[in-house]
């Protein structure tokens, strides 16, 4: 079934407001989705005090980490889908390239791989200063059951 350019305009709107002002982990992370189209996603999640994981070196936690890359990565498969469809992460690899320095905002940028009939794979990008230098990298797996 198709849609238009509007109806996929609003649905990436609604979701966007729902991602960053109803889902409590990314309140709580302070998400902010920077960059939302269909198949790809960019989000900035400024850096807390709270989420520091290694206080002698001063760097982000990886499970922080790890909940922005899923979250971002969450986007890619929910902007191909609509309201009425489930998603859910199925499975998600993480490398951990160098540390995320506190004081410093995470950013991530996700983009589609795959979308079959009930999986989607998106590869993300965790970065501070520069893209090209990541904090980490990851590939997720979300499953969609379309309605």
């Amino acid at each position: 079934m198709k849609h238009t350019k509007d109806e996929v305009s609003r649905r990436l709107e609604q979701l966007k407001q729902v991602i960053e002002d109803v889902m409590p982990v990314n309140k709580l992370l302070g998400m902010k989705i920077e960059k939302l189209e269909e198949g790809s996603a960019e989000v900035c999640v400024p850096f807390q005090d709270i989420f520091v994981g290694d206080f002698r070196r001063g760097l982000w936690h990886g499970g922080i980490l790890a909940s922005i890359a899923d979250s971002t990565g969450g986007l890619v498969a929910l902007s191909l889908a609509f309201e009425q469809d489930q998603v859910n992460t199925v499975d998600m690899r993480i490398d951990y390239l160098h540390g995320a320095a506190q004081g410093e905002a995470v950013y991530g940028v996700a983009e589609l791989i795959k979308s079959g009939k009930r999986i989607i794979l998106a590869d993300v990008k965790l970065f501070q200063k520069h893209q090209e230098d990541p904090v980490a990298v990851a590939r997720c797996a979300y499953s969609i059951l379309r309605k």
